[in-house]
């Protein structure tokens, strides 16, 4: 069986729960990713803890909080809470830096610590799936809304 990778099934999850999800590039800049968050509002941030590229490991938690200290049409956007998925290997190296509020939530835990799968949410037809965004190289991104 294939294993799903984790963005394949946070966005699965979000479709599932008739949540509307945005996917964005692993290596923007902070200023890049607070723009998309104060455009669309988000109510959750799910991230992985890290990126792994053959030369170097990008740590997103720390973009993250920075981005979320730019935002300017979100009031106190740094509690908004945020669901991390624990590289295999990363594991627990944010935890053991002391780098975690209170606002983010370990994705594995959580989901073994659940039992149960929810329910598929019915929605209409029309309800939004995702955000995509522009690249902006023409100005602010703009957000693209799928139903």
């Amino acid at each position: 069986m294939p294993m799903i990778p984790e963005t394949a099934f946070a966005m699965l999850a979000c479709a599932r729960l008739g949540a509307t999800h945005a996917v964005v590039f692993g290596g923007f800049a902070a200023s890049e990713l607070s723009n998309r968050i104060d455009n669309c509002k988000p109510k959750l941030i799910l991230t992985a803890s890290a990126g792994i590229e053959p030369s170097r490991t990008i740590e997103y938690l720390p973009i993250v909080d920075e981005a979320l200290s730019l935002c300017t049409k979100i009031e106190n956007a740094s509690s908004i809470p945020k669901l991390f998925f624990d590289r295999p290997e990363r594991d627990g190296a944010l935890r053991a830096k002391g780098t975690l509020d209170s606002s983010y939530h370990d994705m594995k835990a959580l989901v073994a610590a659940e039992p149960e799968v929810a329910e598929p949410v019915n929605v209409p037809s029309t309800h939004p799936l995702y955000i995509l965004y522009t690249s902006g190289t023409t100005g602010d991104p703009k957000g693209v809304v799928r139903d």
